[in-house]
Order: structure tokens, then C-alpha cells, then sequence
């Protein structure tokens, strides 16, 4: 089997319409982080067709969609979304939605991502230091934070 045969599983991807029914503020307001350096030449839709076409060389058996840092209060519009998409297209195959898991409406937010058959997952990121000499210890939505860590075992149950 040569490489261009080999099965390939993108395990992490993303997709976005900026012209759709979801805002990502980070494409749209942006275009320069002190983490991720001047993204400005993404700030643009990229969706399945171009995706399939940048992926046209291999063999591409399946693909995990990551919740792509959408407008906070559009997290399950980004899944639906996503669900659309794959029944249109074929793909993604799975998706890793996003959910706050410290705030009041955690578990009911994790209760409908958990509802789509596509999603196998929950991004959640917790706050962390900007480098070594700051420390985020007792802020909320660190790793130490009592309600993060009770909001992150909603996972389990869901």
C-alpha cells in the first residue's frame, strides 16, 4: 500500500461559515494574537468543498470536527450547524462541541450537545497562566476552581 493509500482519520478540523448563521468573533474582530501570531490570511469561510478539495491526495476515510472558538452564546447553533453539514456532505464524522462546565446553565448546555449523534466529546478550557511568573491559583475557571471541576464531571454523566 503506498502512502497516498493509507487511511487517513483527520482527528481534528474545523469549519466555519462566515456568512452563516454562526459568528466567530476571532475571525472577524481579529487577525493578530500574542499565541497564535497574524492569522489574518484565515480570516475567510472555509467549508466542506474546499476542505475536500484540500484533502482531494488521500484517502480520507473519516474526520473530527473541533468546535472552532464560536460566539460563546452560539455553541449548540455551531453543532446543529456542524450535524447539517455532515448529513449534506458526509463529514465530519464526529464531533468535539464546546460547553462552559462552570456556569448555572452547564449541565442543560452538555445535556443538548450530548443529544446531537455526532458528538463523542466536550472542549471546555479552563483558564491558564499567560507564562511562568503569573499564576492564575483561585481564579474562576482554572483547573482548581471547585465549580469547574464539578462541571467537568457532568461529563461523565452525559
Amino acid at each position: 500500500m503506498t502512502d497516498d493509500e493509507l487511511p487517513i482519520v483527520d482527528a481534528h478540523h474545523h469549519l466555519w461559515d462566515l456568512d452563516g448563521p454562526v459568528r466567530y468573533p476571532w475571525l472577524t474582530d481579529g487577525g493578530h494574537s500574542s499565541v497564535h501570531g497574524d492569522y489574518s490570511r484565515i480570516m475567510r469561510s472555509y467549508l466542506p468543498a474546499e476542505y475536500r478539495r484540500d484533502t482531494a491526495l488521500h484517502n480520507l476515510v473519516a474526520t473530527v470536527h473541533v468546535e472552532a472558538e464560536c460566539d460563546r452564546t452560539q455553541q449548540l447553533a455551531e453543532t446543529r450547524w456542524l450535524t447539517q453539514a455532515a448529513a449534506e456532505h458526509g463529514f465530519p464524522n464526529a464531533i468535539v462541541a464546546h460547553a462552559w462546565v462552570d456556569t448555572p446553565d452547564a449541565e442543560e448546555i452538555i445535556a443538548a450537545q450530548a443529544a446531537f449523534p455526532l458528538v463523542r466529546g466536550i472542549r471546555t478550557k479552563p483558564v491558564i497562566a499567560s507564562g511562568p511568573g503569573d499564576s492564575v491559583a483561585g481564579r474562576p475557571r482554572t483547573l482548581g476552581d471547585p465549580a469547574w471541576r464539578r462541571g467537568l464531571a457532568l461529563l461523565e454523566k452525559h
